[in-house]
């Protein structure tokens, strides 16, 4: 069981981080971590008793860059096979962008608006790339803490978010990367590194809290820079012990459960990037109403089940709140636009106009958005829109991308040559 912070305490402070004191927001028990069940009906919220998600005001994410940062020195390790799980699960989720056979999936139907007009979230993401960074890590900005209850074993560093913000800094200064919320950036760090948002912390909720039903599991946040907003992720090392393991492993590595962390924070960076997005009247974003909610399993390995598959991998995450369905979910269920276009003349020639046709159709509906990117960098919201190109392209890509009112998506991609 599990929930965030009250929503006046939460939307005081830039973090928000996946907390894990036991209220009742699930209305039905998960399973307890560990545990092995493939039975969605037992965990799933009840539709009367669980609020909406409702909107705020501010942005959502419409693409998505996303970064990782694994910050060891050369004193500490991450164990076998941890980072790799890592990497593959980003590398895995960027390829199955706006497919609607995962969790991701099930996003589009949330929505900012910008001078009165709606603009769903996209399932765009692309993996730039990693960051092994093995300078030391500071001078503990917080107080050391147990971190295995089994031993009794303390920290041996503790990060403050201050001294992780100037972590993500540093990365992005070093290699030039870019800023903007359209990027994240998820800093990974290995065992006996505590992490409290503060040096002392004015709750016990305020650290991360592997061992004990208190403090987070992770927290998303944002922070500023070179003038830009950017976004980042805290995920700290999950013992396989501990309170904050997903309870699979079908990678058979410690980076299952962090993965799982992981997709909770990147979901609800994409609809609450800011803290100005989605959440529900207590200030539950749509990975916290469904935490350590799996669903149905799909299959198993001989390391543990999984109930995602995105690229042909197999994953244990915890499902997403969707409002459309009332329940928490494991991926879009619902019907898509079906999308084509042709453009003519077959052999554009730079200076003159080409008109884009497109056909559009899906049961039950008939009005859609339309979002056309040119290889110029041209853009047109229309459904047959006109283009010139000012210079020639060579093997160009013009990409389409259609919504119905619910935020349902197929996006088309056609190779473009302008002589």
């Amino acid at each position: 069981m599990a929930s965030r912070d009250s929503a006046v305490a939460r939307r005081s402070r830039s973090a928000v981080a996946l907390v894990i004191t036991a209220v009742a927001v699930i209305a039905a028990a998960a399973a307890p971590i560990g545990a092995s069940t493939d039975s969605a009906a037992a965990a799933r919220p009840r539709a009367a008793s669980v609020p909406l998600v409702t909107y705020h005001g501010g942005p959502v994410l419409h693409s998505s860059g996303v970064f990782a940062i694994f910050w060891v020195p050369p004193s500490y390790s991450l164990p076998n096979g941890y980072q790799s799980t890592v990497t593959q699960y980003f590398t895995d989720v960027a390829h199955d962008s706006f497919l609607t056979s995962n969790e991701f999936g099930a996003d589009t139907q949330y929505y900012d608006v910008t001078k009165g007009v709606k603009k769903f979230v996209s399932y765009s993401m692309v993996y730039r790339g990693t960051d092994l960074d093995t300078r030391s890590f500071p001078p503990s900005g917080c107080p050391s803490y147990v971190l295995d209850s089994k031993s009794g074993t303390k920290s041996k560093a503790c990060l403050t978010d201050a001294q992780i913000q100037k972590e993500v800094k540093s990365v992005i200064a070093a290699h030039n990367l870019p800023t903007g919320i359209d990027n994240e950036y998820f800093v990974f760090t290995p065992p006996g590194v505590a992490n409290c948002k503060a040096a002392k912390p004015s709750q016990s909720r305020g650290c991360f809290d592997p061992i004990q039903q208190d403090g987070y599991c992770a927290y998303h946040s944002h922070l500023t820079s070179g003038g830009h907003a950017v976004l980042y992720d805290v995920l700290p090392y999950e013992d396989p012990t501990g309170v904050c393991w997903s309870g699979q492993s079908p990678n058979g590595n410690a980076g299952d459960s962090v993965v799982n962390t992981a997709s909770h924070e990147q979901n609800e960076s994409i609809t609450d990037p800011l803290g100005t997005g989605w959440y529900d009247s207590s200030g539950n974003e749509i990975g916290d109403k469904c935490h350590l909610v799996f669903g149905t399993r799909i299959s198993s390995t001989s390391t543990g089940m999984y109930n995602e598959v995105i690229n042909g991998h197999g994953y244990w995450l915890q499902e997403i709140w969707s409002n459309r369905a009332h329940a928490c979910v494991q991926r879009n269920t619902y019907p898509q636009p079906n999308a084509s276009f042709v453009f003519t003349p077959k052999a554009p020639v730079h200076g003159k106009k080409v008109a884009f046709a497109s056909s559009v159709s899906e049961s039950g509906e008939k009005s859609f958005s339309y979002r056309w990117a040119f290889p110029d960098g041209g853009v047109a919201s229309a459904k047959n829109p006109t283009h010139k190109f000012a210079k020639p392209v060579f093997v160009g890509i013009v990409t389409l991308i259609v919504s119905d009112p619910h935020g349902d998506q197929t996006r088309v991609v056609k190779a473009i040559t302008v002589t």
